[in-house]
């Protein structure tokens, strides 16, 4: 796998983002399956992703998208209105290489809803660890309780108390390492790291509303890149939203910048006009 340039083709940085989705869909307890319709599918190598009881994006989309060739769009169209919340999107890279794919998607009555995400990517090879700054109060813990795992990630994102026990089956899952921030005694953050192939997906950041903006996703992410690195990948990559105006601070974004990732390119979450 080459390594990304500075604008890559979304497929050579997204597999990974994929892999990670694909295999987070197939941890689901059957109950949360059942519960929340969960359906993932491949078209060729373009993944699809639904949960209509879940109505937000990261859970109803198709991404990975290069150009039309890859695979037959309306089929993933027609997989996504039977299977998915009405909000899905197709994420398409905002860069030239896609052209042909949003004049497709526009043809086909999407539209870009929001300010979209932005792809991040770093390169291990051209970076060094650095230091790692922590607050004396903030320590991890790898591997945590399941439980306690889950109802971080459902009490930070302000998802359906039942899919904590979703995301408490990652704890131990092959090619996933997850992580609780514990500041002040008390567990306030958690997020996790997918690797394969020498390349890592880094998700799931989420901290609760009371303990932000106290350095707790910065020190999760500098964690994660060094266990990526000891685990042999080079390659990383993440995503989060954007601001609204084009310099503006967001700071998930911010908090990756910081720590030398990149920004591959903007994605757009094209949504069909109702």
């Amino acid at each position: 796998m080459a390594k990304p340039s500075s604008s890559p083709l979304p497929s050579t940085v997204e597999w990974i983002e994929r892999e990670a989705w694909l295999d987070l869909y197939d941890a689901a307890p059957m109950a949360v399956r059942k519960t929340f319709k969960l359906r993932s599918e491949l078209f060729g190598t373009i993944p699809v992703l639904a949960s209509p009881e879940i109505p937000i994006h990261e859970f109803n989309r198709s991404f990975m998208l290069d150009d039309t060739s890859q695979f037959e769009p309306f089929e993933a169209v027609r997989w996504l209105k039977a299977n998915a919340a009405r909000e899905f999107a197709f994420q398409l890279a905002d860069n030239s290489m896609t052209s042909d794919l949003r004049a497709w998607a526009t043809q086909q009555r999407f539209a870009p809803s929001g300010n979209g995400w932005s792809k991040l990517v770093k390169n291990l090879a051209f970076h060094g660890d650095g230091a790692l700054p922590e607050p004396e109060n903030l320590t991890f813990v790898l591997d945590p309780d399941p439980s306690r795992y889950g109802e971080l990630v459902v009490g930070a994102f302000g998802l359906p108390r039942e899919t904590g026990s979703w995301f408490a089956a990652l704890v131990g899952r092959p090619n996933w390492t997850v992580m609780v921030a514990i500041l002040d005694d008390e567990a306030v953050g958690s997020c996790a790291l997918f690797t394969k192939d020498r390349w890592a997906w880094l998700g799931i950041d989420g901290t609760l509303e009371h303990a932000r903006r106290r350095g707790v996703q910065t020190a999760m992410i500098q964690n994660r890149v060094r266990i990526a690195r000891r685990m042999g990948a080079l390659y990383l990559t993440a995503e989060t939203g954007r601001p609204e105006k084009s310099g503006g601070k967001h700071t998930s974004r911010d908090n990756f910048r910081r720590n030398g990732f990149l920004e591959a390119y903007h994605r757009l979450n094209f949504q069909m006009s109702q």
